[in-house]
């Protein structure tokens, strides 16, 4: 990451690459223990918002109340739209994010704590938006902040950055490789991101999911109880085309859906506290009918998968499409947040309902091929996709998830979230005017 004329690229065998090595293992590590305070107070405000709240009030769990739930949704929203308006960092996709640090190598401080802590306080609140987004403004802010205090000049300042996020990735996700793919991918058609972020990206992780487990004991998807897969047959790997495209459609629907709310939210950018309200209400109007829409769709996968055969095709279907419209609304009217576990909620959602309308297409197989169509369509890093999806199911089920990977991401290879002209007019700007939304 340099600049002609600027400072030279360290020489892969230097002593100064083996120093930044260690101080990438580092950053891994802060990047792990912002990830395990983010966790614990989310978890805590969750709990006493929608568990020990609603029982003093005698209400029972808060997600089986209506009127709480809209309640609560609405001053999530007033929360978000408060932060917006004073702070004055407007919400940013993670896609912003990557571009800002392939262009420019750091994510501007202020705009990812504050992206941090305004997403915090809407997953608390129920947003229907993923916890990957504001922990990769906050993770790569305190990269780049560490850095600047350090004076570190160019290119390696770039690595504190990066580092930070890989962390972040590598401790969540359970994967030293993730990130780190998806950063080279991200950046191999502009050419700017050389492969010498590859290693101090995968120290990072690695150090940092080292430290997360030790402290946490989480294994991400450890938590999942998918149905089992029989054994391998060839003809799965035409189910992964067909079921590939349907996630690759759905990819494109929220696109298309998010650009065209995104316009319309534009309006009212000058109005932050009415915009987030306005989604807080449409949040919490479809949750109390359908609370298992609620939040970043984690958790709510396993509801899924034990009560498909209950909800049936036509809910399933609807549950799927319903979350791409929170999703969408949440990211569109300034919720921080970011897009790939809505997206493995939507997958595994609507490859529960083709299995249904399919029955003799092993189930596991619709679940995995869809998720990863929508989650390729979404991010564009059908590699680091695969790496991550990989983590969650039986290793036998790798080339299928290759096949719908590839397929999904030859359909929606040209549809972005944000369009070139999009991404030209959201370049970064001074500390203070943008933030860090994730994901």
């Amino acid at each position: 990451m340099t600049e002609e004329g600027g400072p030279r690229e360290i020489d892969i065998r230097s002593r100064p690459y083996y120093m930044l090595l260690l101080l990438s293992g580092a950053m891994g590590i802060a990047g792990a223990l912002i990830t395990v305070a983010f966790f614990i107070v989310l978890r805590i405000g969750t709990q006493l918002l929608w568990n020990d709240l609603p029982g003093v009030l005698g209400l029972g769990a808060g997600t089986s109340s209506a009127p709480f739930i809209i309640a609560a949704c609405l001053i999530g929203g007033l929360l978000v739209g408060l932060i917006t308006q004073y702070t004055k960092v407007r919400p940013a996709l993670l896609a912003e994010e990557l571009v800002e640090f392939v262009d420019s190598g750091r994510i501007t401080p202020r705009n990812g704590f504050v992206g941090m802590i305004r997403g915090l306080v809407g997953l608390m609140f129920g947003g229907s938006i993923g916890p990957e987004g504001p922990l990769t403004g906050g993770c790569g802010a305190m990269g780049t902040w560490t850095a600047d205090r350090l004076k570190v000049k160019k290119p390696a300042s770039a690595v504190f950055t990066l580092a930070g996020i890989s962390g972040m990735f590598g401790s969540f996700l359970g994967s030293p490789f993730g990130f780190a793919v998806l950063t080279i991918e991200g950046g191999l058609e502009k050419g700017k991101l050389s492969w010498k972020l590859l290693l101090p990206s995968i120290v990072a992780a690695s150090v940092g999911y080292t430290v997360f487990f030790a402290i946490t004991g989480y294994v991400f998807g450890g938590n999942y109880q998918f149905p089992p897969y029989e054994g391998w047959n060839l003809i799965d790997l035409g189910y992964a085309v067909g079921l590939g495209l349907l996630g690759g459609l759905l990819g494109m629907a929220f696109i298309r859906l998010f650009r065209v709310m995104r316009r319309w939210g534009g309006r009212w950018r000058s109005r932050p506290i009415a915009s987030s309200l306005l989604a807080g209400l449409i949040l919490g109007s479809v949750g109390a009918l359908f609370p298992v829409l609620l939040f970043s769709g984690d958790a709510q996968i396993q509801t899924l998968i034990d009560q498909a055969a209950v909800l049936g095709f036509v809910v399933l279907m609807a549950l799927a499409l319903l979350k791409i419209f929170l999703t969408v609304t949440c990211l569109s009217l300034g919720w921080s947040g970011g897009y790939l576990f809505p997206a493995f909620f939507i997958g595994s959602s609507m490859g529960l309902a083709m299995h249904q309308l399919l029955p003799f297409i092993p189930e596991v197989v619709c679940i995995v091929c869809v998720m990863s169509g929508v989650s390729v369509a979404l991010l564009k890093s059908p590699i680091a996709l695969a790496l991550i999806v990989q983590t969650l199911f039986d290793v036998q089920l790798a080339p299928v998830i290759a096949i719908s990977i590839l397929t999904a991401f030859l359909l929606t290879y040209r549809t972005d979230l944000l369009p070139p002209d999009d991404v030209a007019a959201e370049a970064p700007e001074p500390a203070g005017t943008r933030s860090g939304q994730t994901g």
